[in-house]
């Protein structure tokens, strides 16, 4: 029966490194790491009153304080809860109510904490919880304790993850050590991970892309190069010089990443940027767009990137990440797909070429080892390969369930596979994800996903940093499509942006039921991973049209009523 501080503590040895850059730690080899956290582990053990904690969460910025408390609680035989950062809440006193929710949800025992988040933010969250012992682990201590032997693992919960509730309130996943295992295996088999490569990697650790790729690094015996998310999104290109020169060679990332860096890029590129170690780029997280592959290549192959380094992948935290991958250095695969023929239960038509109505798909490569896909429909019956879907997913690494939900509400079919809400098609055995059930709208009776509409009003000028949200809205008894869109422009000119984007979406979607809302920067919520809040987005929506806006950064504009499309 697996255990993951046995399994990962056999795993390294005095090459695998852990480096992070932006704390200016010194280096940490893999047996030092894990003797510092059994330090850890009796220091936890002591602030909690000689009791073993069974769940805490994790509330720090990335840094060997959050992996080694991380494995400390491994150690301890307790679930480590990773605590989402404060900038995707709206101030401390918001950020201090979430903790509050998940620390009940979880039935939390202790918050470790090093000091990387403030003591204001730090001082709110303990008021907060006033139960729960606050314990800091920015240092370990410097002598060991005895601590109780190793036990449990198995289907013993090892991490509960929190999604980011982008469509949704999060829910935590409950994953076991034989989860994580399998996991980080398949992991390996998506990344042809082996024991040359490096792992360079930004993404925040409360993350389950970060966490998951992190631990497949240990497990792998590998070293790792630690960044805050900040340093790359304050300086991108600055950033991928340090990549560069710690001769990484894996890197996941969600696409809006490289979308950053060819925007960056544009600014200028170092001479001397040398990518040529970099060997695997995971693109996944959110939807994938066979164009900002190409550009990044074609931006990025004078500097040394090799040829599709870069792979769509598909991943979910209910999976312990990876689903599916495509393989690296081999030819991208998309369709031009008929977006009339994309409605659950469609069988896909493809197109000769581009145009308004067809869209591109890119394929998210075969499932990894270990990983059962099928798509299947509302009750769980598996649908022929090429008919539209939702995708169904089976195999070691995949949660038994959610905290605390029962069991008639667990997403399961009838013979277990878990349904993971989001909609795709399979074509000669590789994934196709097209988008999320949750945010397809019903309009006029057509099925629109609101990826396809964002994607469309990301494009029209004037959108200030691509930042929009789509979703349904019943209007005296019928849906529309609402799309607010964050500007810098005045009424009027907001206005003409507004009719742009309306005329955009009855071009490419034949969808004229349209109301856009231009709101100011920085106005719309995203989730502790990035993406847009869809159900924020709709609480911003009511809030501005409930009583007239006499501001210039918030203008309504309406369709006309016009045929039904």
């Amino acid at each position: 029966m697996v255990q993951l501080w046995n399994l990962l503590s056999a795993s390294v040895h005095d090459a695998t490194m852990l480096h992070t850059p932006s704390r200016q730690e010194e280096p940490v080899s893999g047996p030092a790491l894990f003797a510092r956290a059994e330090r850890t582990a009796g220091g936890i053990l002591a602030a909690c009153d000689g009791r073993r904690p069974l769940r805490a969460g994790l509330l720090m910025a990335n840094g060997e304080p959050w992996v080694r408390g991380l494995l400390a609680l491994f150690r301890l035989d307790a679930a480590a809860v990773p605590l989402a950062l404060p900038v995707a809440f709206g101030g401390a006193d918001a950020y201090a109510a979430h903790i509050q929710r998940i620390a009940a949800d979880a039935s939390l025992d202790a918050l470790l904490v090093d000091g990387s988040l403030g003591s204001r933010i730090v001082s709110r969250v303990a008021a907060a919880v006033p139960h729960l012992p606050v314990i800091d682990i920015a240092e370990p201590p410097r002598d060991a304790v005895d601590l109780p032997p190793v036990s449990g693992g198995g289907d013993a919960a090892a991490v509960i993850q929190y999604t980011s509730g982008s469509t949704s309130a999060p829910k935590g996943v409950v994953i076991t050590h034989a989860n994580v295992e399998a996991g980080l295996d398949a992991i390996g088999d998506g990344t042809r991970w082996g024991p040359e490569d490096a792992l360079g990697q930004w993404l925040p650790l409360f993350h389950d892309m970060g966490l998951f790729t992190m631990l497949a690094s240990l497990r792998h015996g590998t070293r790792t190069s630690l960044w805050q998310p900040g340093d790359f999104v304050r300086r991108p290109m600055q950033w991928l010089g340090e990549f560069a020169a710690s001769r990484s060679t894996i890197l996941p990332a969600p696409n809006f990443f490289y979308d950053y860096l060819v925007a960056a890029a544009a600014k200028g590129i170092p001479d001397d940027l040398d990518l040529s170690a970099w060997r695997y780029g995971g693109n996944g997280s959110e939807p994938v767009r066979l164009s900002s592959l190409e550009a990044f290549q074609r931006t990025f192959a004078p500097y040394g990137l090799r040829p599709q380094v870069v792979q769509p992948n598909y991943g979910l935290a209910e999976a312990t990440l990876i689903v599916s991958s495509g393989v690296p250095r081999t030819d991208y695969r998309s369709l031009l797909v008929d977006r009339a023929s994309l409605s659950v239960g469609d069988r896909i038509t493809e197109s000769a070429e581009a145009g308004p109505t067809v869209r591109s798909v890119v394929s998210c490569g075969p499932a990894v080892a270990g990983i059962e896909v099928r798509i299947g429909d509302a009750e769980g019956a598996s649908l022929a390969e090429g008919t539209v879907g939702e995708v169904q997913i089976g195999g070691a690494p995949v949660t038994a369930g959610y905290l605390g939900l029962p069991a008639a509400q667990q997403p399961f079919t009838a013979d277990g596979l878990l349904r993971t809400g989001d909609i795709g098609f399979l074509h000669e055995r590789e994934l196709y994800v097209i988008g999320r059930m949750k945010a397809m709208a019903v309009v006029r009776g057509q099925n629109y996903y609101a990826e396809d509409v964002e994607e469309i009003v990301k494009a029209t000028p004037g959108v200030d940093r691509r930042h929009c949200a789509a979703f349904a809205w019943d209007v005296e008894g019928e849906e529309r499509m609402v799309v607010i869109w964050e500007s810098r422009l005045d009424g009027e000119s907001a206005a003409a942006v507004g009719e742009a984007i309306r005329a955009r979406l009855l071009e490419h979607l034949g969808l004229g039921a349209v109301e856009t809302l231009a709101v100011s920067p920085q106005s719309l919520p995203f989730t502790s991973s990035g993406k847009v809040k869809r159900s924020g987005a709709a609480d911003l929506y009511r809030q501005q049209t409930a009583t007239p806006i006499a501001t210039p950064t918030a203008t309504l504009t309406t369709a006309p009523e016009g045929p039904a499309q």
